[in-house]
């Protein structure tokens, strides 16, 4: 099993190369930098083919200070399937991303994309909805000026697959009994990876009931996958905890889960939950997740890597109130 994690990712962007042996463009997310010495990296984990989707990106620079605030155009290339030259007039229209922050971060709402230290400013660039015509794989140019006039512009290849390997908007969520409190021979860091830290679970709000126990009531459910100390890119206890907050203000909405990863971090053994959802047939995992579940079972909306809070209240605000 490879977990996968934004954080590892960019640690090995400056010496990434953007193409696989023998000229085939990545078959991961590569990158490359170019003007302003701004280096781009996809973080979508998952883009199918003539599918809507959402396609975000990190910026940052080698110091590993972050672009932030503002928007950045983006335009698209085609690349091909890595063994043929790729068939002409397979295009995607340029677009501006705006800037997602990470819970946490001022939106900077009116400043122009500004170079800032984690702690100042973190997140990432998003285009939603998007559609890839085409499986295969693509490369993103993301560009603009700085707010002092520099200008940058930094390159990334990705792949859009041609069916989806993990649970996507429509499909019928999996009747998954994750534990939850009290449930039999589950250690506690087993349902909340901070509860081997703090000495008991916590938001216990989210550790109530399991994917399965809402589906069969026919709750909406909003459920986040994270490991909130073993996250590599360090934005799943920013999103838990936003959940976790969420919970309160919306607890007439749906019912608010959260699935650890981890069953033991030491021994690498996955939980059954974290497995049957996010691995893909590769071997990979990538998180955090969430889902947001209908009252029928349908998914119906999902963000990887990250989320804001105005994503997830829009949302949670189109569910009907239960009674």
């Amino acid at each position: 099993m490879r977990l996968s994690g934004l954080a590892a990712v960019l640690a090995l962007l400056l010496s990434a190369c953007s193409n696989a042996p023998g000229g085939s463009p990545a078959a991961s997310n590569g990158a490359s930098p170019s003007g302003g010495g701004i280096v781009a990296e996809v973080a979508s984990y998952q883009l199918v083919a003539d599918h809507p989707g959402r396609l975000i990106v990190a910026l940052l620079a080698a110091d590993n200070r972050w672009l932030s605030f503002g928007t950045v155009q983006m335009s698209f290339a085609f690349l091909g399937d890595g063994k043929a030259s790729p068939p002409p007039g397979i295009k995607v229209a340029a677009t501006s991303a705006k800037f997602l922050p990470i819970p946490g971060t001022p939106s900077g709402a009116g400043k122009a994309p500004t170079l800032t230290e984690p702690a100042d400013g973190r997140g990432l660039y998003g285009v939603e909805p998007i559609t890839f015509p085409a499986a295969g794989y693509w490369r993103v140019t993301s560009s603009g000026r700085m707010g002092d006039g520099t200008p940058f512009s930094a390159d990334a290849a990705f792949e859009v697959l041609a069916k989806a390997t993990l649970p996507q908007p429509g499909d019928k969520a999996l009747a998954s009994d994750n534990a939850v409190i009290g449930t039999p021979d589950t250690p506690p860091a087993a349902i909340d990876s901070r509860a081997a830290t703090e000495g008991h679970i916590p938001d216990p709000e989210l550790h109530r009931i399991s994917i399965a126990d809402a589906l069969r009531a026919h709750e909406p459910a909003l459920v986040v996958f994270s490991t909130p100390v073993y996250c590599v890119s360090r934005f799943c206890g920013p999103i838990t905890d936003l959940v976790a907050s969420l919970s309160h203000k919306y607890a007439d909405r749906a019912a608010f889960i959260h699935v650890e990863i981890y069953r033991d971090f030491e021994a690498n053994q996955l939980n059954d939950t974290a497995r049957d959802w996010l691995q893909t047939p590769s071997g990979d995992l990538r998180e955090p997740w969430v889902y947001l579940i209908g009252a029928d079972g349908t998914i119906l909306d999902s963000w990887d890597t990250m989320v804001t809070r105005g994503e997830l209240e829009a949302a949670l605000k189109e569910l009907p109130v239960r009674h």
